[in-house]
């Protein structure tokens, strides 16, 4: 058997183990460690990472598991799907800490997330990791052009190895930080869609719930400072003075979600009473 087999049975053997270890899905676990050779080629670039892995990294595994990255950045706004293909497949060749982790990425077309003459742009890449020539994993990556709204709202964030494999270093790269990471929780769970449509995002619910409870949202003036820029931003208006209670149809779906994580707001009464408090003592905050 010859080297590249050896490792790629090393790091499955790995996974395996540490998924045991831990009680966390292995596929769960193949996915971050595709996510951090991601971040390991992307985050010297000047890229910002959000969204649900952001939210994994910070809670070890105690929120929802994501399959994709979310990331800002400035390759986004172009208009050219071709150009934004051709600048990801450039970053990507960069091996990721000394080069030798034997991950390369082959990404397809960028898909357009929103319409043409919107504000800033946003794709979505299909990318497929490979571990020495043979196929290892399927994600997506999700780039948004949004770099006004997160400016003054960023942080360096460790991200360790989802597993123990000699060689892969601590990946540090700039992230939104809880506080604008929740005002834009706040924002996608009262948004309103097409034909007065309300949100079917149960989990933004949850999301806020999990950094409410893990005591990460302890400054209520930081959070209206950043209620007022994301709003201000996303549909020229001041945000909403209260929250809209959950449509009755997240009952089921959200309770599901609160026994996996171990959520104590376990309803989604419960639930919007938590997110309203701390919705209502920000929102005085950015008023007063």
């Amino acid at each position: 058997m010859n080297a590249h087999n050896d490792r790629q049975r090393a790091v499955n053997d790995r996974i395996r183990i540490a998924a045991a270890t831990q009680r966390i899905d292995a596929n769960r676990l193949r996915r971050s460690l595709v996510f951090h050779r991601l971040l390991a080629r992307l985050g010297p670039h000047g890229f910002v990472l959000k969204g649900g892995f952001c939210l994994e990294v910070r809670l070890s595994h105690a929120a929802r598991a994501t399959r994709d990255v979310d990331l800002v950045g400035s390759i986004a706004n172009t208009t050219d799907p071709e150009h934004m293909l051709d600048t990801l497949d450039e970053l990507l060749e960069t091996a990721g800490d000394d080069g030798s982790d034997g991950f390369t990425f082959d990404v397809g077309r960028p898909v357009r997330l929103r319409d043409e003459g919107t504000k800033d742009n946003a794709w979505r890449v299909s990318v497929t990791a490979r571990l020495d020539g043979a196929e290892f994993e399927r994600v997506k990556l999700d780039v948004v052009g949004q770099l006004n709204e997160v400016k003054g709202a960023t942080e360096p964030l460790h991200v360790p190895p989802p597993v123990s494999i000699p060689g892969l270093a601590e990946v540090v790269i700039e992230a939104v930080d809880v506080y604008q990471h929740a005002a834009e929780k706040f924002h996608a769970y009262a948004r309103t869609y097409a034909h007065d449509r309300p949100s079917s995002r149960v989990k933004d619910l949850v999301d806020l719930v999990l950094l409410i409870e893990s005591e990460l949202l302890s400054d209520t003036a930081r959070i209206g400072e950043r209620l007022k820029i994301v709003h201000a931003e996303r549909d020229n208006a001041p945000p909403a003075p209260e929250l809209p209670k959950p449509p009755g149809d997240w009952a089921r779906p959200y309770a599901a979600l609160a026994v996996d994580l171990g959520v104590t707001a376990a309803t989604t009464d419960t639930a919007y009473e938590l997110i309203a408090d701390s919705y209502a003592a920000a929102w005085r905050a950015m008023t007063s």
